[in-house]
Parts: C-alpha cells; sequence; structure tokens
C-alpha cells in the first residue's frame, strides 16, 4: 500500500509525539522534528509505503534523541489492562456455541488492534469499545473460508502487532490449537512503536500459550522481509498460513503478491488503509486473500 496525503500528516504528527516521548530536552527535540521535516522531504513521495516510511522515521528519532524504546512504559502498562481483562475474555470465548468461538476469537484479536498510540483521531481506550463489543460485528468476514484451510499438521505464522494486543491474542492461538494447528508467533527483533517484542509476549503469556514465539529480526514496522533474518525468512516460507494483525502488516505485505494464503486482521483505524480495503473507519477487518494475491 503507498501513502497517501493522510499518511503524511500522520507520520508526522506521529513523529512529533514519539519525539515528546523520548526526551524532555527541548533542543534534542527541536533537532529531531528538524530532522523529521528533512527525512520526509526527501522520502514522501508517491511510491512510498506508509510504514516503512515510519521505521525510517522512528530509527532518526531514536538515533538523535538517544531514547532506545520511547513506548516502553506505556507497552508495559498494556499489557497490565490486557491481562487483567483476559480472564473474563477467556470465558466469554468458552462460552460461545462450537461453531461460533473461532468467529469470536477473531472478533477479540480485533478487539486488541485497538491498541495502538498517536494516531490522529484514534482512540485506543479498550475500555470503550468493549462496553459495546457484543453488538459489534465483523465488517468484512471471511471466518468460514478460513476455518476451511485449518486442521491437524498445518502450521500458522501469527505476525504480532502492539503489546497488549498481544495478550488477547493468546485466546485466538488457543482456539487454532484447539482445532489442531501449530501456531508459531512472531514479535518485532527491536523497538517498533508499541509494537510487541519477545519481553512483552514472555510477560503476557504468550510465549507458554504459542508453540513458539520468535522475532523477525527487525525493527521494521510491519513486515520487510529484505531486512528480516534468514531465520525469520525460513519461517515465513515454511508457513501454511499467515495471520497477519494489525495495519502496518497490512501496508507492507500487500507490496507484492501475498507468499501464502493471509488472514488480515484488524481494526481500521485511519482512512487511507480503511480506503485501500474498502471499508469504513473504526471496522472490525478479518480478510483472507490466496496465495498469488495483490492489492
Amino acid at each position: 500500500m503507498k501513502v497517501g496525503s493522510r499518511c503524511g500528516y500522520c507520520l508526522m504528527h506521529r513523529g512529533y509525539m514519539e519525539i515528546l516521548r523520548a526526551t524532555e530536552d527541548e533542543k534534542l527535540r527541536f533537532e529531531a522534528f528538524r530532522g523529521l521535516l528533512q527525512l520526509m522531504g526527501e522520502k514522501f513521495n508517491p511510491k512510498a509505503v506508509p510504514s516503512r516510511l515510519g521505521a525510517e522515521r522512528d530509527r532518526l528519532i531514536r538515533r538523535m534523541t538517544g531514547c532506545n524504546d520511547p513506548y516502553r512504559e506505556m507497552k508495559r502498562r498494556a499489557n497490565e489492562e490486557s491481562l487483567r481483562l483476559l480472564p473474563a475474555l477467556g470465558e466469554f470465548l468458552e462460552a460461545q456455541p462450537e461453531d461460533e468461538r473461532l468467529r469470536t476469537a477473531l472478533r477479540l484479536s480485533c478487539l486488541g488492534n485497538i491498541i495502538e498510540y498517536d494516531v490522529p483521531g484514534h482512540s485506543h481506550d479498550i475500555n470503550e469499545v468493549l462496553g459495546r463489543f457484543e453488538a459489534e460485528e465483523l465488517y468484512i468476514d471471511d471466518t468460514e473460508v478460513f476455518r476451511r484451510l485449518l486442521g491437524p499438521g498445518i502450521e500458522v505464522l501469527l505476525l504480532a502487532d502492539n503489546a497488549g494486543e498481544i495478550a488477547l491474542d493468546r485466546l485466538l492461538v488457543r482456539e487454532l490449537k484447539r482445532l489442531g494447528c501449530r501456531v508459531v508467533v512472531a514479535v518485532k527483533g527491536g523497538p517498533a512503536l508499541n509494537d510487541a517484542l519477545m519481553e512483552d509476549a514472555i510477560a503476557t503469556g504468550m510465549a507458554e500459550e504459542a508453540d513458539e514465539v520468535v522475532d523477525t529480526g527487525s525493527d521494521s514496522i510491519g513486515i520487510n522481509l529484505e531486512e528480516a533474518s534468514e531465520e525469520f525468512r525460513r519461517r515465513f516460507r515454511e508457513a501454511d498460513i499467515i495471520l497477519a494483525k494489525g495495519m502496518a502488516n497490512w501496508e507492507t505485505l500487500t507490496e507484492e503478491p501475498a507468499h501464502h494464503p493471509t488472514l488480515f486482521i484488524l481494526r481500521t483505524k485511519c482512512e487511507p488503509v480503511a480506503s485501500s480495503i474498502g471499508a469504513p473507519l473504526e471496522k472490525n477487518i478479518v480478510k483472507l486473500v490466496p496465495e498469488g494475491w495483490s492489492l
């Protein structure tokens, strides 16, 4: 997915907020923002991919401020909040009819995807959405087609998105394993916005829930196979199905034909992504694309 005009505003806004979180030194803030303006002037063009440009932005901010992980404390709090909600949501899932459990797990996974900071106009308050969860259906719902791909011996590679969210994804992993799948979860190899790292997988219990947790070997936002480790590229190639959480994975994985059947699981939190999917804002999406599909 390529950038639109709105992406320019979002990239700058998120960059500024990240700078504020990274340092209280006004001189450093000024220099970092000037560097951000220069980067955007050089790299923001119709061929740019939002998340890839965002990764360059974040590396620049980390380098100029000396803060390696501006969202670390927010990620810790998100993990704690999601773990607090997890038992009740797990009971809710267990109470669903057999033929609705997978769909419910996917809906809960979409719920977790609201935990994303500094997207203009988007609220990351999970409790706000939780209050109307039962009334919120999937706007795009490919659950039944997806279900037919699952079964014993199928290896699913789940590309995790944000901290906090990864705790709720335990319910989806649990359901996939109940259907016989082997589930490998991939987290980022280094700080990327509020994306989950290995420490978040351990803190939230995902390391015990999944069959295996690996990292991408990269701090790229979304997935950039050129920057990923050889080990992750092997895992990616060998998977039977890819589960791609969040908008950044949509932005990056749609840059080339799908390597495998890929299920995109996300909430449409910005206009460019919503438009490219064909959905309104703040809708839950479970969209399956076949191998070879392209945007």
